[in-house]
């Protein structure tokens, strides 16, 4: 009986191995077709990328200071437009949809509390300035070392505090400007001024202002030797994924967290927030790896993470080197990349 057991075994582990060399095969012809094709080698090469820089983390930490910075923003945004605009109910009512809109679940709680702000503008807006100062400089910040990882520079080239300040500052406007201007235009189908070309006409508008507004954070954050070109592809990138965001993410938000709403309260609303913001802090870190490889060519490249067998040369039974097929280019970082 025992030797029955002994030859299924074995049979089995036969099989198994046969199964698992086919299986590997067909990845490898996979991997060497995507290598040949730059339509797949170069999202194979962004992806690859991302996961050796290990941006999860970079997203976590953008989308954390992220959410520091939002709130605060809208409430600023909030307490100066009962402010300055006393009196132009219209109007007031036009920005503050234009900057909730781009916040699905969580804009319209905020909508419906808007008037709550009113009481105490002078404190709101000295509290929501402090905070927004806080987070904002955590998220400039943050997006900093983001690109200075995604670039191969090292930390210590980034600006000092005192050529900071003015950066973060310019971020914090151009992300003001890319929200209050890519809702208004996003909301350009709800007041359906243009007929049934209303929803056309806003996805387009507001796509071009989300590009500017990667384009300009990209270039405010990196100071590239032979200008801003190289900022256009994950600048394109960027604004397509956060106007994809925009139309069809808030849809799909609303639905799957309207009855969590209903059943959590304000936890589920805080959930769907971070949940957001995070989405857009991934397709952020993707562009700006989409910019690297593009500018110095680093595709072809395998999707394959092998490791050596102990023993070999070199290999010290860790990653592997470069697969047959795959290209490897030599990046050189100048100290001036990062600025």
């Amino acid at each position: 009986m025992g030797e029955w057991w002994s030859r299924l075994g074995a049979a089995l582990a036969r099989l198994w191995v046969r199964i698992w060399a086919r299986v590997e095969g067909t990845v490898d012809r996979i991997d060497r077709f995507q290598q040949r094709h730059w339509p797949s080698a170069v999202p194979s090469a962004v992806v690859r990328k991302y996961s050796d820089d290990q941006a999860g983390r970079l997203a976590g930490q953008i989308s954390h200071a992220g959410f520091l910075a939002v709130f605060p923003m809208l409430l600023v945004l909030l307490t100066a437009v009962g402010i300055f605009l006393h009196g132009h109910k219209s109007l007031q009512n036009d920005i503050i949809d234009s900057a909730l809109r781009q916040f699905p679940v969580v804009g319209s709680d905020l909508a419906d509390n808007v008037h709550q702000l009113s009481a105490s503008n002078t404190l709101a807006l000295t509290v929501g300035l402090l905070w927004l100062m806080y987070g904002s400089m955590r998220l400039s910040r943050n997006s900093q070392v983001m690109m200075a990882v995604v670039w191969g520079v090292d930390r210590d080239d980034l600006p000092d505090f005192w050529h900071w300040i003015p950066r973060a500052a310019g971020f914090l406007v151009i992300l003001g400007v890319g929200f209050l201007g890519g809702g208004a235009l996003a909301g350009l189908g709800a007041f359906g001024q243009l007929g049934v070309f209303s929803d056309g006409v806003g996805l387009a508008l507001s796509l071009v202002v989300n590009i500017a507004m990667y384009w300009c954070a990209f270039a405010i954050l990196v100071r590239l030797p032979e200008g801003g070109r190289r900022l256009w592809p994950g600048a394109v990138f960027g604004g397509v994924g956060w106007t994809l965001l925009q139309f069809a993410g808030a849809e799909l938000v609303s639905h799957q967290l309207r009855h969590l709403s209903n059943l959590y309260g304000t936890f589920a609303t805080v959930l769907g927030h971070i949940w957001w913001i995070a989405l857009g802090a991934m397709v952020t870190v993707y562009a700006a790896e989409f910019d690297v490889v593009l500018t110095r060519r680093l595709w072809p490249r395998s999707f394959r993470r092998i490791r050596n067998r102990p023993g070999d040369a070199g290999s010290g039974g860790r990653e592997d080197g470069p697969r047959a097929g795959q290209v490897v280019v030599p990046v050189t970082v100048a100290r001036g990349d990062i600025g």
